[in-house]
């Protein structure tokens, strides 16, 4: 490259903890760079939608006093720069060649963008109707001379229905060089099940919790560790260990035979793949966010979202039955190998370059 080419990435606010959307956006941001693109990130501290908690001016304030502290969470290349802005309007928008967004609303503000701020992508990884709004969701897909990037099938499904612009499939990668196997999945305690804790309904925890609790009355001798980035849920027994933003998660992941993910929703459920890279046999909700690598009973065991009883039964079924459990696991974590960052990168690429010829 003569010059480098400019990639502006518009995020919908700065996240203080890590988050698997984000995180998503930044793994491109980064790996973009290493292939020698010009990479800036964009942060309104107003964005159309967005409900906040603090009024405008203190986002303002906080945004003088924290600068780019909190980001810590992910390590960035020193390389790449990044600005906060009003809202996203041209004259606070840097000019570039390329543009990303993420997030419908974004995008829409994206939409209203001159040329001259770049060629536009529409990275959907869900479908974010979880707050109503379907109208303007439908909307973001059919943004003027927009490629929509989808992260799973599904969602090409969904957006084909609403526009005629084009839909390129990038399945989100997994850092295998983070997430492998370490530990021999059949030395592994059948009785030891991890699983992820969120505060947000949609993540269906509470269900999980209960389901572990029938699981232990038949089992006295589970133990469970769960982890995520809010604070120890209250109640919980001794024999859950708890771990906030654990910073070794693929070590948690290897130290467990079985992960559970009780999911209403997700765009593309990141984390039961990067269980399944460390050698978890996956008891997954059935739902469109797990279709592209969880397969009934060859790499995972699916049960309907909610089902208290049903999960406990999986999960009692493959501590039972530890030769289906072992099977189980190596067959995910061979089906999962495709999903990489190194193929998601080199088709986020080509996309780039088809754009821009």
């Amino acid at each position: 490259m003569d010059r480098k080419i400019k990639i502006n990435f518009i995020l919908p606010f700065k996240p203080r903890r890590p988050a698997g959307g984000f995180r998503v956006m930044y793994e491109y941001a980064n790996r973009l760079y290493e292939k020698g693109y010009d990479i800036h990130l964009t942060y309104p501290i107003k964005t159309q939608f967005m409900k906040y908690r603090f009024p405008y001016i203190i986002r303002y304030i906080l945004t003088i006093i924290e600068g780019f502290r909190t980001s810590m969470w992910f390590d960035f290349h020193k390389g790449i720069t990044m600005s906060y802005v009003p809202q996203i309007k041209d004259k606070y928008i840097n000019d570039a060649d390329i543009i990303i967004a993420t997030w419908w609303s974004t995008v829409l503000e994206m939409g209203t963008l001159s040329l001259t701020k770049g060629k536009k992508i529409n990275l959907i990884q869900g479908f974010e109707n979880w707050e109503g709004h379907e109208d303007l969701l439908y909307a973001s897909y059919n943004i003027k001379d927009t490629v929509n990037v989808v992260v799973a099938s599904y969602l090409g499904d969904i957006v084909k229905k609403h526009t005629d612009n084009k839909i390129v499939l990038i399945n989100n990668g997994v850092n295998e060089k983070v997430f492998r196997l370490q530990n021999n999945i059949e030395n592994r305690s059948p009785y030891s099940v991890a699983m992820i804790y969120s505060e947000q309904k949609i993540k269906g925890s509470e269900y999980g919790i209960k389901a572990l609790n029938i699981v232990k009355k038949r089992f006295p001798e589970l133990h469970v560790e769960m982890f995520g980035v809010y604070p120890e849920p209250s109640g919980l027994p001794n024999w859950i260990n708890y771990y906030r933003n654990p910073e070794n998660l693929s070590a948690l992941y290897n130290r467990n035979a079985i992960f559970i993910s009780n999911s209403f929703t997700e765009g593309f459920g990141l984390v039961s793949i990067e269980a399944m890279f460390c050698g978890c046999a996956v008891v997954a909700t059935n739902i469109l966010g797990h279709k592209n690598f969880c397969i009934e009973g060859e790499t995972a065991l699916l049960v309907e979202p909610g089902n208290i009883e049903q999960t406990a039964d999986k999960i009692c079924y493959l501590i039972e039955n530890d030769n289906h459990r072992v099977k189980i696991a190596k067959q995910a974590n061979k089906f999962v190998q495709k999903f990489k960052w190194e193929n998601a990168v080199s088709r986020m690429d080509d996309v780039i370059q088809n754009i821009l010829k």
